[in-house]
């Protein structure tokens, strides 16, 4: 007898041996299900439409080459670092929150939907994908390094629970859970052979920040290019000013102002530069690190960010130690070249330092110093947890009573203690302490690719520490992205260096 399938599996043309409506039809209403939820689309306007569909075609494709395109998507999500911030921000309703509030929302954690989150969405269907359907890969299990990362999640639930405002609250904790997300997904996936890959999304970061970084700073591009996404608002052209330099146009790049630009900057730069002399590499490539490293530099100097300055003196002055450790080649010769050519330029460069350092009031310091009793007022209410992840400003307008500037405490620690007491304080740099002294173990291997890597993400993520203690900015989309795939990459390189026997026995 004949075999055929329709609605009803038929073994034999005359008999029903199974009813297998559920196998053709359940994708179908699962599909329609899809495009009900995604009725609203149409109420978008046209650039949120195109990024939307975009988003969508790429989960589709991702879950249909579920074998090969997540490996697409891992490189994608860290070549796209750049674009953290291209997302729409921010659902508060602006007849309850204030501006400064909603302002401020970006850097206390709120809910965004961008490239990124369909990156994250992608990679994780395909994950799925291959764990539950194809079962070609295991589920995941914990590592030790997981644990600081789950702690520092739970101190921000915990804090929750004394919260005022439980929106702003829970905008603050969907964030880290993405980022979280970020940190499982490339600490299971990342690989060494991931890492020219990685070196190749840290050059086009430079590349694309200095390339809108300077073209602003001459007038040729609107500063405020991120804040304003392509909507054709006022925001294109706005720039808050700062006594001193007002009449400068301060380089942005694409992220949300210039200090984000000198952090992220800052994280970056020790790359380029401890490759720079490495005897493996060719004339070409070495050339051209140092063509991107002095283009980062000169972009670090038209943002004005004092901060970052001198995080990219310590972060800079941590590489150049390992390569004089390391008996680089040339490295002396270096320095004397780079000693000349500040000499050359340096009527250009210290006119713009002396505009920032010397000519700038002494007010723009001792504005952030009134700022620390407010956020030592809102931490003492609940010192062990906090008064609420994302309401520090709610609660600042309550106890400003100097009149400080309303904004977020220009200090990581109070900032973390304000929202998370005690407990969250002691979770994030836990955190940030053992992804140092992991990549210091990794800078102190033998793999030389691995070593240099490990060094340069070490010197870049004490940067990021250091200009914490003067800025808020540490939860800026872009920053942030690039803070948690470094802790990544650091947990997943370790994973893989580890010693095979003790890797088998911890590898679920």
């Amino acid at each position: 007898m004949r075999w055929g399938w329709s609605f009803l599996r038929l073994e034999r043309a005359d008999e029903v041996t199974a009813f297998a409506f559920p196998r053709s039809a359940l994708p179908a209403l699962l599909g329609a299900f899809f495009a009900a939820c995604l009725y609203a689309v149409w109420d978008l306007e046209g650039r949120w439409f195109i990024v939307t569909i975009a988003g969508i075609c790429l989960v589709s494709l991702s879950m249909a080459f579920a074998g090969r395109f997540s490996e697409l998507l891992l490189i994608l999500l860290l070549l796209c670092v750049p674009l953290a911030g291209f997302a729409k921000w921010s659902f508060l309703d602006e007849g309850y929150y204030s501006e400064d509030v909603r302002s401020a929302s970006l850097y206390t954690g709120t809910l965004g939907i961008g490239v990124l989150d369909f990156l994250i969405a992608g990679l994780y269907f395909a994950w799925a994908f291959r764990i539950f359907v194809l079962r070609s890969t295991p589920l995941p299990g914990p590592r030790q390094a997981d644990a600081w990362v789950m702690l520092y999640t739970l101190a921000c639930v915990v804090s929750l629970w004394g919260a005022q405002f439980l929106q702003l609250g829970a905008y603050s904790l969907q964030n880290l859970l993405k980022h979280v997300l970020v940190y499982f997904y490339v600490s299971r996936h990342f690989r060494r052979e991931h890492l020219p890959w990685y070196l190749a999304s840290v050059a086009v970061a430079i590349l694309a920040e200095a390339a809108t970084g300077l073209l602003q700073y001459q007038g040729s591009l609107p500063p405020g290019l991120i804040l304003d996404k392509g909507a054709g608002g006022d925001l294109l052209e706005k720039q808050y000013r700062v006594p001193g330099i007002e009449d400068v146009s301060r380089a942005t790049g694409l992220t949300y102002d210039s200090h984000s630009l000198g952090i992220y900057l800052a994280m970056l730069m020790p790359t380029p530069l401890v490759f720079l002399f490495h005897r493996a590499l060719s004339v070409r490539m070495r050339l051209l690190n140092g063509a991107i490293l002095l283009l980062g530099l000169a972009t670090m100097l038209v943002t004005f960010s004092r901060s970052a300055w001198l995080g990219s003196v310590i972060s800079l002055g941590i590489v150049v130690g390992a390569m004089l450790a390391w008996r680089e080649r040339y490295v002396i010769q270096g320095l004397i070249g780079l000693a000349i050519a500040g000499i050359v330029g340096a009527p250009w460069i210290f006119s713009r330092f002396l505009a920032r350092l010397v000519d700038a009031p002494r007010e723009l310091l001792t504005a952030r110093f009134d700022q620390f009793p407010v956020a030592w007022s809102i931490w003492r209410e609940n010192f062990l947890f906090g008064s609420g992840a994302g309401n520090y400003m709610e609660r600042m307008y309550r106890l400003n009573v100097n009149w400080s500037l309303p904004e977020p405490v220009h200090n990581v620690p109070l900032f973390i203690g304000a929202e998370m007491g005690l407990f969250g304080v002691v979770a994030y740099y836990g955190l940030v302490l053992s992804a140092l002294v992991r990549l210091w173990h990794l800078a102190r291997g033998q793999d030389p690719l691995v070593r240099r890597v490990a060094m340069a993400a070490f010197a870049g993520l004490l940067a990021y520490v250091f200009d914490g203690m003067s800025n808020p900015l540490f939860r800026e989309p872009t920053v942030y992205m690039c803070f948690w795939i470094t802790v990544a990459i650091g947990v997943a390189l370790a994973a893989e260096t580890r010693p095979t026997a003790q890797r088998r026995v911890s590898t679920p």
